[in-house]
């Protein structure tokens, strides 16, 4: 996609989206108060806050092109990592958030070095940092600016440091409860463009019938057998609990917005919503991949799935808005971090 097949409508729609992130977010940081932490949101988010911004942190637009992808090449086994994560949103909600919010703690660094001792403090705080700083930051930046390097043309430092502007905008001027309520506006939009998105591909290849037919059997097996060179059974019942409990109970870009929960009750009610929205994740990213193959099984490039889909099934207007959410999924995990 480039800056030249955009059309006028795509144009306003993308211009609007933008005008009304910022103004989300300048209300947001006339409600904070003066002399407020930014950092905690003055423990003020409601489940629903919570919610959105831990689904909306987990989501970047390398997750929405990686899972069309996924299920271009394999269906829905990779579906797994999305539905397996609700026990370890759980363990969260009932066995981690009470403790942290017992604690009033800022950071999960501060809650080990209480009972770890300070060393433990400080190499839990460096690691945060490094991998915010890697993981989070720059494979995020990267990818968002190939992405905006394709449509707007221009380099990719340009891309990246647009970004990283708009992103600061909102964490400097509101701190985390810009990014919290500019979460909720942003995830709501990522639903509407990508339930659109299956809808309109489930019509054009004739329905749920014609998609099974379409595609290969095992494309609809959550459990492969534990021969299988990507998604053997064994190791995904067995290995994933030790990165979930670390992804989802641990780690400070994640549980966040729960340690700036009102109460114990919001935050337990927030990391649950998020378990549910996680179960979108099949429907919404994974299933355009399918679809993908069952309208265009040529496709050489499984990575070009999700985008394919967006060329060819959406009309004028959509496709700003899809570029919308692609910058909306970004700036959320980028903000987040």
């Amino acid at each position: 996609m480039h800056a030249n097949y955009l059309d006028t409508l795509d144009w306003g729609i993308l211009i609007a989206y933008f005008l009304i992130l910022i103004g989300i977010g300048i209300w947001a940081s006339l409600k904070r108060k003066k002399g407020s932490s930014l950092f905690l949101a003055e423990r003020s988010l409601k489940w629903h806050h919570i919610g959105f911004s831990m689904w909306g942190t987990n989501v970047g637009p390398s997750m929405l092109i990686a899972s069309a992808s996924a299920g271009f090449t394999t269906g829905i086994v990779s579906g797994n990592y999305a539905w397996y994560a609700f026990v370890f949103i759980c363990l969260l909600a009932f066995v981690f958030a009470p403790r942290y919010l017992g604690a009033r703690i800022t950071t999960l660094p501060e809650f080990m070095g209480r009972r770890f001792g300070q060393s433990t403090r400080n190499i839990l705080a460096w690691y945060t940092i490094v991998t915010i700083l890697i993981s989070w930051l720059a494979l995020t930046l990267f990818a968002g600016g190939i992405l905006i390097r394709q449509v707007f043309d221009i380099p990719m430092w340009q891309s990246a440091l647009i970004l990283l502007v708009i992103s600061a905008f909102f964490t400097m001027a509101g701190g985390l409860k810009a990014v919290a309520y500019t979460n909720v506006f942003q995830m709501l939009l990522l639903i509407f463009v990508s339930a659109t998105l299956t809808i309109a591909g489930l019509y054009k290849v004739g329905g749920v019938s014609a998609l099974a037919e379409a595609v290969p059997a095992d494309y609809w097996n959550l459990f492969r057998p534990n021969d299988d060179p990507a998604f053997p059974w064994l190791p995904i019942i067995l290995g994933y609990p030790i990165m979930g409990v670390w992804f989802w109970c641990t780690d400070q870009s994640m549980v966040q917005p729960v340690l700036a929960a009102k109460n114990l009750k919001e935050g337990q009610m927030g990391a649950n919503f998020t378990g549910w929205l996680k179960i979108l994740d099949v429907p919404l990213y994974i299933l355009p991949g399918i679809i993908c193959l069952a309208l265009y099984p040529g496709l050489k490039n499984p990575d070009e799935a999700y985008m394919t889909m967006v060329t060819n099934l959406f009309p004028v207007g959509m496709v700003g808005l899809v570029l919308a959410v692609l910058t909306a999924a970004l700036i959320s995990t980028v903000g987040s971090a």
